[in-house]
This record gives C-alpha cells, sequence and structure tokens, in this order.
C-alpha cells in the first residue's frame, strides 16, 4: 500500500473527493494527512489535478454532513429526503457554500468534464465495474495522462494503469 508520503515531489497526481473531505471534516481521523498533503500541492512540489465533478461531489457531501448536524433528529438515510421536501431548511445550510472558493487556493488544475469524456467513462464501468463518478475519474486520468491517484477508495486497487496513494493515521512523517 502506498501513502502520500511516498509520493515525490514533482509528480502529477489525481485528487479524488474523499481526501478534500477530509480535509474540511476536522474530525476525521485522516484530516491531518490530507491537509498535509494538500499542503503539498499547494506549495507546487507535487502537481494537483481534480475535476469539477469532484468539487460538485465534495459540496454535496459537506452540505449532508453540515445537514447532520443542524438536524440532528434526522436519521442520516432520511436527510436528503427530508431537505427535498423542505427546502427552507436548505437555505440555513451555508457552511459547504465557501467550499469552492477554497479550491482556488489550493493550486489545483481542475479539469471539466464534457459529454464526450462522459460516454468513454463508459468503457471504465464495464472494465473495472465502477460506478460512474469513479469510471470518470478514471477515464479524465487516462485523457490527462495522469498514473498518481489520492484516494481512499479501495476500488482503485484493482486498476492496474494506476498508483493509488492514500491517507495515513499516523502523520509523523509527512513530505
Amino acid at each position: 500500500m502506498m501513502f502520500f508520503s511516498d509520493l515525490e515531489d514533482a509528480a502529477s497526481v489525481f485528487i479524488d473527493a474523499n481526501i478534500f473531505i477530509y480535509h474540511f471534516s476536522k474530525g476525521s481521523r485522516f484530516n491531518s494527512s490530507s491537509s498535509n498533503f494538500l499542503e503539498r500541492v499547494e506549495s507546487g512540489a507535487i502537481s494537483g489535478f481534480t475535476s469539477a465533478s469532484i468539487i460538485q461531489e465534495v459540496m454535496h457531501r459537506m452540505m449532508i454532513m453540515e445537514a447532520a448536524a443542524v438536524f440532528p433528529k434526522i436519521t442520516p438515510k432520511d436527510l436528503v429526503k427530508y431537505l427535498k421536501a423542505h427546502p427552507e431548511e436548505v437555505k440555513k445550510l451555508v457552511n459547504h457554500q465557501e467550499i469552492p472558493s477554497k479550491f482556488t487556493s489550493f493550486n489545483i488544475t481542475i479539469i471539466s468534464s464534457d459529454l464526450h469524456i462522459i460516454e468513454k467513462s463508459q468503457v471504465m464501468k464495464r472494465r473495472y465495474g465502477f460506478l460512474s463518478n469513479d469510471a470518470l475519474t478514471l477515464q479524465i486520468m487516462e485523457d490527462m495522462r495522469i498514473k498518481n491517484l489520492a484516494s481512499n477508495d479501495a476500488d482503485f486497487e484493482r486498476v492496474e494503469i494506476i498508483t493509488l496513494y492514500r491517507p495515513s493515521v499516523n502523520t509523523a512523517f509527512q513530505k
């Protein structure tokens, strides 16, 4: 298993949604490792890439986490249904709205997807059994010739054409 500390300086790496979520979630056991990794990207030691769809996924998940804190009596499985039925409550959720502007400070290249890339990503679904977002991530990586992925998603371990770098709980050694 490869960790962020194994990633060489000057490498190019695609960054998955869970790394940003750990960074924004101060209580996460991977917060420190993910934040230290993103600092390496921000400093230019590593070239970081992500996609607009990843940013949207991060915003959605952070909104749901915020809703869980604001509405603790609603079970997590019922939160989306509740929010859809109560648009006035959605307006109260504002913390996650700051996230897009924070991406500018990360020194990350943000890649947009078009219909052609989405169509091509269907091959990744068939080849690896991936769900849509992971298939799109892999297709973008292939198109951009990025071989390194920062993610804690074990599904990517079965992809032989990339190297998966994961956060660690122990951050005693971080480049």
